[in-house]
């Protein structure tokens, strides 16, 4: 696991090294063992590598006979595809790199090399001639880029694209819109012209052309029963068990979590070895799973390690928007960043349980989807037809369900759910609106999927997954200079869990139906049936209390917001609001703190 980056001239002016060597600085954090830069008339490229696979032999910027690679990530088939390659007639110069074989490999099969690789990846190939950038299927590893007519500079963070360019550069208005909608950016990022990579996605340049095909469709139509998803589940698991330095898995005694540990813990059992689990306890009960990890760990076998967070709300949230460079207003960024900095004490390397909820259904939203597609006219009515009596609800999760009922288009009604700020709270704010949603916009590629969770759970894959959830894993734990492996998001596994219906995967209310009668062989019946939790800290409770004085300041005092045209008022309303318990507004006042901090940090930069 590193940090890649690198500038390429389409002019005859040299390569800045001044900027390569800032690219580098903002990138050590990723990649803390070792960094190289490499450098010939007209490409820069920059690495800092995380040593995980073979240490001795794994250095980068790689080349050979003129190409060079710089790669970010993991190819857990590199084996076999060695072996292959080998009979091929390519002679390898390291032992188990599997850097070196993403060089052979597009010698030997040029751009159909991605459909072979099974990992997280991305990577830059350089041949003297041409470019290519390259992202992995799902979008567990980031690539940004960002060029004019003289240059293209291209990083794993936004904050390195923008040490290349050596400037600061304007916020985006349609990715403001984009990030105060959902919390995430798609596509480009808050720095007006630096944009991303999308998952499965290259582009191909060169002095003459660019060229940036769109992801190719699901390989997969036919669906899986309980028997094969499980062997593809522990076939996932075991493929991401290779490692030259220390090994553990994330625990939070949840579902998704659970079953990789356990799994996990059988592999490694078979080799004589004990599987290393790490939990990180919450300042309060109420979002503390400790007790559940423990119970599964002492049930598997495993090692565990509960560890204790020491959190720094304001300072934390500071560091990983400065290592980012762009704002993110998932608040479990925080917990996920203390257990990587608390698990990094023991382990390089942890598995984790990510990407269940997406492909399982395991989201409370896809039962709620199917409720509104049959009862929306009496849902709409609001608490007293949902109560049966003149009480007023104050549950935001109601108040949304009953918004969404008075909406007639699925996909606006779905995106009303996930929003953060509606059309409404937006304009108050002084920013326009996201407007009309397409009635399409919610299409899985199979037609006979009309069961609204599985137009849901097929946003949620190509969209929530990796602008939120995978981003965040990555930056917290590449921050501490941790890698985190997914199992459950490998490519076969995915293909074969989204071409299984959902009515297959979560019948009627049973979110996870499946994979929770899968896990029983494995764990405590209690495990396999308690509901889900989420990976959270009280912050909505904390802004509402001690963090209050702080959070106006930064608010509504901070000159950054001002000059990107929000309103102080719509600001008061909701802190105020909050404060006194009338409507919990904690996602809107965390995606507006973490705009602010990643404001004031862009402002003070020297590029």
């Amino acid at each position: 696991m590193c940090g890649i980056g690198g500038i390429l001239r389409f002019d005859d002016e040299p390569v800045d090294r001044r900027r390569l060597e800032a690219m580098r600085s903002v990138l050590h954090c990723r990649g803390p063992d070792e960094s190289n830069i490499a450098i010939d008339d007209r490409c820069g490229l920059v690495h800092t590598r995380l040593s995980i696979l073979d240490i001795a032999g794994g250095h980068q910027p790689m080349s050979i006979d003129g190409l060079r690679v710089v790669f970010n990530g993991e190819i857990y088939n590199h084996r076999a595809l060695r072996a292959e390659l080998t009979d091929a007639g390519c002679h390898f110069k390291t032992d188990h790199s599997d850097t070196e074989v993403l060089l052979h490999g597009y010698r030997q099969w040029g751009e159909s090399l991605p459909s072979r690789l099974r990992g997280m990846y991305a990577f830059v190939l350089w041949d003297g001639e041409e470019m290519l950038l390259v992202r992995d299927a799902v979008g567990k590893k980031p690539l940004y880029f960002w060029h004019d007519e003289h240059q293209l500079v291209f990083a794993s963070t936004v904050g390195a694209v923008l040490a290349g360019v050596g400037r600061k550069l304007s916020v985006d208005p349609d990715a403001l819109r984009q990030y105060l909608a959902f919390g995430y950016t798609e596509g480009f990022a808050l720095s007006q012209g630096v944009r991303e990579i999308g998952p499965m996605q290259w582009l191909r340049l060169s002095p003459r052309r660019a060229d940036k095909p769109g992801p190719p469709p699901p390989a997969r139509s036919e669906p899986a029963d309980a028997a094969e998803m499980m062997a593809l589940i522990a076939d996932a698991v075991e493929a991401r068990l290779e490692a030259d330095v220390p090994l553990g898995c994330f625990l939070s005694g949840g579902i998704d979590s659970s079953i990789v540990a356990a799994i996990a813990q059988r592999k490694l059992a078979a080799r004589g070895e004990r599987l290393k689990t790490f939990s990180v306890s919450m300042p309060e009960a109420a979002y503390d799973e400790g007790p559940w990890a423990k119970k599964v760990a002492d049930h598997i076998g495993a090692e565990h390690h509960a560890l204790r967070a020491e959190p720094r709300v304001f300072e934390d949230l500071k560091y990983l928007i400065a290592t980012m460079g762009e704002p993110l207003a998932d608040s479990s960024i925080l917990p996920t960043y203390w257990l990587s900095k608390a698990a990094r004490e023991h382990v390089t390397v942890a598995l984790s349980g990510d990407g269940g909820d997406e492909l399982f259904g395991g989201y409370e939203r896809y039962v709620a989807m199917r409720m509104l597609d049959k009862h929306a006219w009496w849902i709409g009515k609001g608490p007293r037809g949902l109560l049966g009596g003149e009480q007023k609800s104050r549950s935001a999760r109601l108040r949304r369900l009953i918004d969404a009922a008075r909406i007639g288009n699925e996909a606006a009604r779905y995106f009303s759910m996930v929003r953060i700020f509606d059309d409404a709270q937006m304009s108050a704010l002084g920013v326009r609106p996201m407007g009309s949603v397409p009635k399409d916009a919610m299409t899985p590629e199979r037609d006979d999927f009309m069961d609204p969770a599985d137009k849901a759970r097929w946003w949620d894959f190509l969209h929530y997954l990796p602008g939120d959830l995978l981003r965040k894993v990555d930056r917290a734990s590449m921050a501490t200079g941790l890698e985190v492996r997914c199992p459950l998001l490998d490519r076969a596994l995915a293909e074969a869990a989204l071409a299984t219906p959902m009515t297959t995967l979560m019948p009627g209310r049973r979110t996870k139906a499946m994979l929770r009668s899968m896990a029983r062989p494995l764990l405590p019946a209690d495990v396999c049936a308690r509901k889900k939790m989420g990976f959270a800290v009280p912050i909505g409770t904390w802004f509402a209390k001690d963090l209050t004085p702080l959070l106006k300041r930064w608010l509504l005092e901070n000159h950054g917001l001002r000059d990107m045209g929000l309103h102080r008022p719509m600001m008061e309303t909701l802190i105020v609001d909050h404060q006194r318990g009338r409507i919990d507004h904690t996602h809107r006042l965390f995606s507006l703190l973490s705009l602010a901090i990643w404001k004031s940090w862009l402002d003070v930069q020297r590029f």
